[in-house]
């Protein structure tokens, strides 16, 4: 039986965690997965749950577990997370990495490829990127700087105006890094101690962190 591989991105809000696991996805063919997104999802359906989620993610506090762990669940019950998964932003806090960890062993842990990066950049950085960030409802992605669409403000995949999100307010942001902190470092002495944590400069180019990344991933 071919080895599935479970990579796990970790790093604060800004370092560039989507951008990393989406082109990792590609190279690797397996997906990335991003809680974010799909709550993000639940909101853009405006569902039940999506309205309860969209009030949380303004306020800059993590969503609760139990939804977290639901929506991933469906996730990765689909056909193409047969073969591994690229969690992004994943898990946050101890009970998510029990989630995981749970996840993992139904996998058959020992047989298979475990690797978490922690792309590392300051809150200073953090906070200077997330200002500049804009999303769509498509999902597309842009940094003003870094990644500009081709027409002011507006989206290059779908032709809808682009968003500033309500957790990239600075003042969501400052909340946003303090509980990251808090939240990441008990993780972080666990994931270190288990010794299949990697930790990667985030404040360099695009290129070279992903050049970075696959020194240990292939």
């Amino acid at each position: 039986m071919n080895k599935k591989m479970f990579l796990i991105f970790i790093g604060p809000p800004g370092s560039g965690k989507g951008t990393q696991t989406d082109m990792l996805a590609e190279k690797l063919e397996i997906p990335a997965v991003s809680p974010g997104e799909l709550l993000r999802q639940e909101v853009k359906n405006k569902t039940i749950i999506g309205r309860k989620i969209e009030k949380i993610l303004a306020s800059g506090k993590f969503v609760e577990n139990d939804i977290v762990e639901e929506l991933l669940k469906k996730r990765l019950a689909k056909k193409d997370a047969k073969s591994g998964v690229i969690f992004d932003g994943f898990p946050r806090n101890f009970a998510q990495m029990s989630f995981l960890e749970k996840k993992l062993e139904n996998s058959g842990k020992n047989k298979n490829k475990i690797l978490v990066v922690y792309i590392h950049i300051s809150d200073k950085e953090a906070k200077k990127r997330l200002s500049r960030r804009r999303v769509c409802f498509c999902g597309a992605t842009y940094h003003l700087d870094y990644n500009p669409p081709k027409k002011k403000d507006i989206c290059d995949v779908c032709g809808k105006r682009l968003m500033h999100r309500a957790d990239d307010k600075p003042d969501v942001v400052t909340r946003r890094l303090k509980l990251f902190h808090k939240e990441n470092d008990p993780i972080m002495k666990h994931f270190v101690k288990e010794k299949i944590l990697v930790k990667i400069n985030g404040e360099q180019t695009i290129d070279k962190i992903q050049k970075d990344i696959l020194k240990y991933v292939i």
